[in-house]
């Protein structure tokens, strides 16, 4: 069975006791009034903030980086550009990684010429990070609980002006996140 965005509102609206049903897709969902509206605006920035709170797998991706062109900010000797995708960095690694040298890569992120980089003194480098590019079918059953507890904790004071709800259902999405955090994948 798909999940969909909608089908998260829903259950967000659902578990504030919201009177809408919104269709379609974030950023375009329909129907609901002003619950559609909210579920627009919210949804990628509650999502985006439970990604980079913890390693996910359904959300960890790896690439070779591509060099900027730009030269490298001192004390680096290599410049990368950021992937758009990327919520959170988790290592930068040499391509041929060996088990026996646990030496960390050093590595920063700035802004060179208004593009957003990844600076390092790793040739060839590859980006192990979060992706924002996961679907909702593909999100893990705790995370899709999470974001939904935490979406519906905005809702709650966006549509309903409930304090009292709002901080019971964070409160939900925190213990959801602190319970995923051991476990296996």
């Amino acid at each position: 069975m798909t999940t969909t965005s909608a089908d998260i509102c829903n259950r967000a609206l659902g578990q504030i006791a919201a009177q809408a049903i919104v269709t379609g897709a974030v950023p375009n969902l329909t129907g609901g009034g002003n619950a559609s509206t909210y579920c627009n605006i919210l949804y990628s920035c509650v999502v985006e903030t439970l990604l980079r709170e913890q390693d996910w797998e359904f959300s960890k991706t790896q690439v070779t980086l591509m060099p900027s062109g730009n030269t490298p900010l001192f004390p680096f000797s290599y410049e990368y550009l950021y992937p758009t995708d990327c919520i959170r960095i988790r290592q930068v690694v040499p391509p041929t990684a060996s088990t026996l040298d646990p030496q960390p890569v050093y590595w920063t992120v700035g802004e060179n010429g208004g593009i957003k980089v990844i600076d390092c003194n790793l040739a060839s480098a590859l980006l192990i990070y979060t992706t924002n590019t996961a679907t909702e079918s593909q999100w893990d059953a705790m995370f899709q609980e999470a974001v939904i507890q935490d979406l519906g904790s905005e809702l709650a004071m966006a549509l309903a002006g409930r304090p009292d709800l709002m901080k019971t259902k964070l409160a939900m999405a925190g213990q959801i996140m602190s319970a995923g955090s051991g476990r296996d994948s």
